[in-house]
């Protein structure tokens, strides 16, 4: 490489799932990176769920060398004898409506702790030096915009900056990226309210639990609101990195120490007081158990099994789909950091969606395999010899862009899009969905199996066991 040319570099705002994926990606490509997180290195540990499938696995295994692809295999969680599952849809007296387990065609996943996941990712790339916590990302700007020195200018709330020729932005719902770019599409649910809550659950409390509420995820939609609820049981592990085997055939071998269980639950912001965020965890939980009046005595289990819990509430946010030329409809003259191809968002910063189909992580983490290689391409450009132009990054951008929002922007609108509750199994509308979704579904899913067995290979499911 000639030594007038510098390295090619890359900023990551944000080490949540995309951006550490990426970094790890990018680590074992030897191209030059470095994370910004907010955040201290530890806070935020209160542990939710995320549920990993097809997606996932996909960006996993385009980042993650085997050893640490395995150790997150490893980590994930039971429900109802498997790894791989989807919630059974029930109204609010708890009589099944669809067990969305017994259709290949909708998306399976499996259960794992986000903190456990997030230090899996993050940790190799703070140890190498490389992700710098407590460094708040304040706005960018594009230096010799339109020249061959062309670069992107990162600035801090400490007042300290970093120069990169790709800024990634990948700094959640709430994205300053997003904002500054001109992107701008993801806005807040402001009529809904959000209760999650995550409390132990030692096997023997979840071999107390209702038959019901251990056949698997439950989701119910109903007066107006929608509801979770989810177990996460990972197998014990040996030193070696083995699973344990029961000592009794007839119990399982869960691993006591992260098991735990997740509630949550949308809910009118009417029905609510306005104050309910400084309220006490009593004070909390008596709001829940008031919204569930009516409700069947599972529900009210569930809230007694995560009641230990202070539970977090927070507005809801979803993104609406961008048009395909949105960064020219945004650029303006003299304000080169609008649209400018050199920032690119990723994750949940471009297309956050609500939790219903538990696909927000699954496509912030497959984002990380599309944005890889287009990064060592541009980055194989620059080891040549060339200066890599804003016309080429343009073009990789391009390239991420019609690959992600197509896809991830489906599963914005199958989780809802902007609508908390898709269906109220409360009224007949409702209802007829659940009839006819479930119809839709025996029918793919009848397809599947059949193009598979023509096929003479397996059905292709989003999320199979998830092996490595």
């Amino acid at each position: 490489m000639a030594e007038s040319t510098p390295d090619f570099k890359i900023i990551i705002i944000g080490s949540g799932l995309s951006g550490s994926l990426l970094a790890n990606g990018l680590s074992a490509s030897g191209i030059k990176f470095i994370v910004y997180e907010r955040l201290k290195r530890h806070s935020k540990r209160e542990g939710y769920q995320i549920r990993l499938g097809g997606p996932a696995l996909i960006g996993m295994r385009a980042c993650l060398p085997p050893d640490r692809l395995n150790s997150v295999v490893q980590k994930f969680g039971r429900a109802a004898g498997s790894r791989s599952t989807a919630p059974i849809l029930y109204h609010k007296d708890f009589s099944k409506l669809v067990d969305l387990t017994r259709f290949s065609a909708y998306s399976k996943s499996a259960a794992i702790n986000r903190v456990v996941l997030r230090d899996i990712l993050a940790e190799p790339i703070f140890e190498s030096g490389k992700l710098v916590y407590e460094r708040s990302f304040a706005r960018y700007e594009i230096r010799d915009a339109g020249t061959v020195t062309e670069r992107v200018r990162v600035w801090f709330e400490d007042g300290g900056w970093d120069e990169c020729d790709v800024l990634i932005g990948a700094d959640g719902s709430h994205s300053k990226v997003n904002k500054q770019l001109g992107l701008d599409n993801i806005k807040d649910i402001s009529s809904f309210v959000t209760f999650i809550a995550k409390a132990e659950l030692p096997t023997k409390t979840f071999l107390g639990m209702s038959q019901g509420l251990r056949a698997g995820p439950v989701m119910t939609f109903a007066d107006n609101k929608a509801f979770y609820f989810a177990a996460y049981l990972p197998d014990k592990i040996d030193e070696h990195g083995e699973r344990l085997k029961a000592t009794h055939r007839d119990e399982p071998n869960f691993d006591d120490s992260v098991s735990s269980s997740m509630f949550g639950i949308h809910v009118p912001r009417e029905t609510i007081p306005q104050d309910i965020s400084t309220q006490t965890k009593e004070e909390k939980w008596a709001v829940v158990s008031a919204v569930l009046r009516g409700w069947s005595d599972e529900f009210h289990e569930i809230v007694e099994l995560v009641k230990e819990a202070d539970p977090y509430i927070y507005i809801p946010r979803a993104s609406s789909k961008p048009q395909r030329n949105w960064r020219a409809k945004v650029s303006a003259p003299g304000s080169p950091e609008l649209g400018n191809p050199r920032v690119w968002i990723i994750g949940d910063a471009m297309h956050a969606m609500l939790p219903t189909r538990g696909m927000g992580g699954n496509q912030s983490m497959r984002d990380a395999a599309t944005a890889l290689p287009l990064l060592q391409q541009l980055n194989e450009e620059r080891l040549s010899g060339h200066v890599v132009k804003t016309d080429d990054i343009s073009r990789a951008c391009k390239m991420l862009e019609d690959e992600m929002i197509p896809r991830a922007f489906s599963w914005v609108r199958k989780s809802g899009g902007f609508n908390i509750t898709p269906l109220d199994s409360s009224t007949f509308k409702g209802k007829a969905l659940v009839f006819i979704g479930s119809l839709v579904l025996f029918i793919l899913s009848t397809w599947y199996e059949v193009i598979g067995f023509i096929r003479q290979s397996p059905v292709v499911d989003d999320a199979p066991e998830l092996q490595v």
